[in-house]
């Protein structure tokens, strides 16, 4: 049996201890220094009463503090640490103190995009930003940092799509693949795009957190083919296309009210149909769905708009179209 021996804190080692928690070392920097664990470090720590913020309530100087507050949107925690010579980690636990977001000047450069992509509101990026409504996220911000992402995940069969997106956006940088449990996932995570962020809002009522208060896209500022143009986006991305009961339905889910009632008038506009509406008995999703002739002719008119399509969910609505022998006239699938 393996005995283990107790190192005993000495006098020397509680005073560094304290000297570095008034540093803002991190535990295992300060571990690394006194060659202990990290449960050895926080279980003293714990028993002396340490505590970082009341470490840093009057250590910084209020000229540090002004340095910080400075540049925080042009330097990195690191830079802003090596010039006062303090640890990345010190800069990060301050900047939370004085409600400051860091900026990643080098990370949002890194890359190649066009910064104007949703400024002037197309077909394409009318499609896009239906995609982005349904399974993407814009996020301004992450913890203390500014980083003006917009991002999209999808199942990895679905990569080609991806990479769709990232050459129209001029997006330089690579899809990412990873596994989700088991099933493996593509995302594409663009970072630095401020007007990104702004002209999804102001065109395509885009929100930070949309899930529940996704609101629909600003018509006033679209054309009837770019509202389309939104709306084949958001199928692909949230929507159902499928055989059900020996006829075609497309189905959409949305926890907004709000969107539920623009998407309902939407297919009932396009489709001269009536969809219906029901709500899930455990969530709060309403789901919006229509069937037979008056899904087809959705579906036909949708896929007239020029945009790029994800085929394997289109195809199904191919095939019934075709089954059915339509004859087009005037647009009108009979």
């Amino acid at each position: 049996m393996v005995k283990v021996i107790k190192r005993t804190w000495t006098d020397d080692d509680v005073a560094t201890l304290k000297e570095c928690y008034q540093s803002g070392m991190s535990l295992k920097e300060i571990g690394v220094k006194l060659e202990r664990s990290l449960k050895s470090i926080s279980g003293k720590a714990h028993l002396l009463g340490l505590k970082y913020d009341d470490c840093h309530r009057d250590f910084y100087t209020s000229e540090e503090d002004r340095f910080i507050c400075e540049n925080a949107q042009t330097m990195t925690r690191a830079e802003i640490g090596k010039l006062l010579g303090r640890s990345e980690g010190s800069i990060s636990l301050r900047g939370r103190r004085l409600g400051l977001t860091f900026c990643n000047p080098v990370k949002n450069s890194r890359y190649d995009k066009d910064h104007d992509f949703f400024r002037v509101p197309t077909l394409e990026n009318s499609y896009l930003a239906g995609l982005l409504a349904a399974d993407g996220w814009v996020k301004p911000n992450s913890q203390d940092k500014v980083i003006n992402q917009v991002a999209i995940s999808l199942k990895s069969g679905d990569a080609s799509l991806l990479e769709n997106i990232r050459v129209s956006t001029g997006y330089t940088g690579a899809v990412r693949n990873y596994m989700q449990g088991r099933y493996p996932q593509s995302e594409l995570r663009i970072c630095g795009v401020k007007n990104w962020v702004v002209d999804l809002k102001k065109n395509w009522n885009i929100d930070p957190v949309k899930t529940y208060i996704l609101q629909p896209p600003n018509e006033k500022l679209l054309s009837p083919e770019m509202v389309r143009a939104f709306l084949v986006g958001f199928i692909e991305g949230d929507g159902y296309i499928a055989v059900s009961g020996g006829t075609l339905k497309v189905s959409v889910p949305t926890a907004s009210k709000a969107f539920a009632d623009w998407i309902e008038k939407a297919f009932a506009d396009i489709s001269e149909g009536r969809p219906s509406r029901s709500l899930h008995s455990k969530s709060a999703v309403t789901y919006i769905d229509i069937y037979g002739a008056n899904a087809r002719r959705l579906c036909h008119r949708l896929m007239d708009v020029g945009v790029h399509k994800l085929m394997r969910k289109w195809d199904v609505a191919v095939a019934e179209i075709d089954r059915h022998n339509p004859r087009m006239l005037n647009g009108v699938v009979f």
